[in-house]
């Protein structure tokens, strides 16, 4: 166990703890019941007090005491933690893990089936490497639609998770543009010396806002979106919204109506149609008539074929 994860395990502790939180004795007994990790040796003070420093300096956690409640200690900011992607990102991974290693899951190998992102594992290092101390990075680049690679320079600014794929959204030099790379597309990557300084009003969560994913077509205004659901998909878009700022505006027994507001770019439109008659655009009508277009071409193609 890195001395990282002991951190998280602190932090994940406290969270998917009560609201009052975890005595001292509480959160050693927790330690020394997870044997794989702490091979039974209960939690000393002087180790928790590290841990509860560099779960701050680390993670962004502040950990407290309430003095007045048998010295429990609490998460202060878990609000602010609630909203912070990556570290929830980290924790769930965390507890999935904990949950799986815990129960020893890897008898059961055959039998629990998870999602691989295989672009995820060469370049995240070097990357998040440069991103810490703003280097520039050469990378060796082929779209799907190039016929070729190509070596250029980046300046990378972030890094996105979307449907199984990492994606830096980078600087491109040479164009002088920002510009968002699949990092399966990468065939090679070097860190440079040369340093660059971000944006100071550049803001990862801004940017991709409006956006449901990774087009990032800037010609296509943030408008509201209406949508109806079917009494059977309605359950799948309340429990996991297509985008940030989806509300829920008229349910019944039969279906309900959802509203965004976000650009309609070419993967929403991909992720509407993945449901077919499930689900049914209202508003606007220039979206009504894109999905009618783009489900047209799929009938089209299989009356060809016949």
């Amino acid at each position: 166990m890195t001395t990282l994860e002991k951190y998280i395990w602190l932090v994940n502790t406290l969270y998917h703890a009560n609201s009052r939180g975890l005595t001292l004795k509480e959160i050693s007994n927790k330690w020394a019941d997870d044997y794989d990790r702490s091979k039974g040796k209960p939690l000393s003070r002087k180790t928790f007090d590290h841990w509860k420093t560099h779960a701050l300096t680390s993670l962004g956690v502040v950990i407290n005491c309430n003095t007045k409640d048998n010295y429990r200690y609490y998460i202060y900011n878990i609000d602010e933690l609630k909203q912070n992607t990556l570290v929830q990102y980290i924790l769930n991974a965390f507890s999935t893990a904990t949950t799986l290693l815990n129960n020893n899951a890897l008898q059961l190998k055959q039998r629990i089936i998870v999602e691989d992102i295989p672009s995820g594992h060469n370049f995240l290092t070097v990357i998040i490497n440069a991103m810490q101390k703003n280097l520039a990075l050469n990378i060796t680049y082929k779209a799907f639609q190039a016929t070729k690679e190509y070596s250029f320079i980046v300046h990378p600014y972030c890094l996105k998770v979307f449907q199984r794929r990492w994606y830096m959204l980078a600087l491109s030099v040479y164009h002088n543009e920002i510009r968002l790379y699949a990092l399966d597309r990468i065939y090679n990557i070097n860190t440079t010396n040369t340093t660059f300084t971000l944006p100071d009003n550049f803001d990862a969560k801004k940017h991709f806002s409006s956006y449901f994913g990774i087009v990032l077509q800037n010609n296509i205004a943030p408008q509201r979106i209406v949508i109806k659901a079917n009494k059977l998909h309605q359950h799948y878009l309340r429990s996991l919204p297509l985008h940030h700022s989806q509300k829920e505006i008229y349910s019944c027994d039969d279906y309900t109506i959802f509203e965004l507001y976000l650009r309609p770019t070419y993967d929403f439109c991909m992720e509407l149609l993945k449901v077919g008659s499930k689900l049914q655009v209202l508003e606007p009508k220039s979206l009504q008539q894109e999905i009618q277009s783009l489900a047209k071409q799929t009938v089209d193609l299989y009356k060809k074929n016949r």
